[in-house]
Parts: structure tokens; C-alpha cells; sequence
């Protein structure tokens, strides 16, 4: 895969606000949308995208300190676009 056709979400499609990296609530949810968007596109298959969003909650959430004390709220957001996620697929 060619770097031009890589998903890069935060900085790339999503706006990056406040501090570098993952910092508010708000990039969260941009992220999801983007995710989904692509999905409904069919640029990435059902797979890609529930991988994407597990991705971002177990991972890149658990890690972020900019995110503390909003982490709860964060898992809650990417939960609710994996629900929305498979009531596309059907």
C-alpha cells in the first residue's frame, strides 16, 4: 500500500486541535466519523473499521495522559460508534 492511500486520521483528515496529538474529546469523535465515512464509502471493508476503532479504544486511549479523567467519556464515544458500526453492516 502506497503511502498516499494510508488512512491517517488525526493532523491528516482530522483537524488536530489543542495540543499535539489525541488531546480532547472532540478529535475522539472526529476520528469515529472519519472511520465510519470511510466505511460507507467503501474504502476500508467492516473489518478494517472495527479493528480501527478497537485500535483507539484499547490502545490509543489507555495510553493517553492528555486524556485523563475524560477516558470514560472517550471509551463511551468509540463504544457507541462500534454499535453504529454494526447496524450498518446489516
Amino acid at each position: 500500500m502506497s503511502r498516499k492511500n494510508r488512512n491517517i486520521y488525526l493532523g491528516k483528515r482530522v483537524k488536530d486541535t489543542g495540543k499535539k496529538g489525541l488531546d480532547n474529546l472532540r478529535e475522539v469523535r472526529d476520528i469515529c466519523k472519519a472511520i465510519l465515512a470511510d466505511f460507507k464509502r467503501g474504502r476500508i471493508p467492516y473489518s478494517t473499521a472495527m479493528r480501527r476503532l478497537v485500535f483507539l479504544r484499547t490502545t490509543v486511549i489507555k495510553r493517553s495522559e492528555k486524556l485523563a479523567g475524560k477516558k470514560r467519556k472517550a471509551y463511551a464515544i468509540v463504544r457507541e460508534y462500534e454499535k453504529r458500526l454494526r447496524r450498518m453492516k446489516k
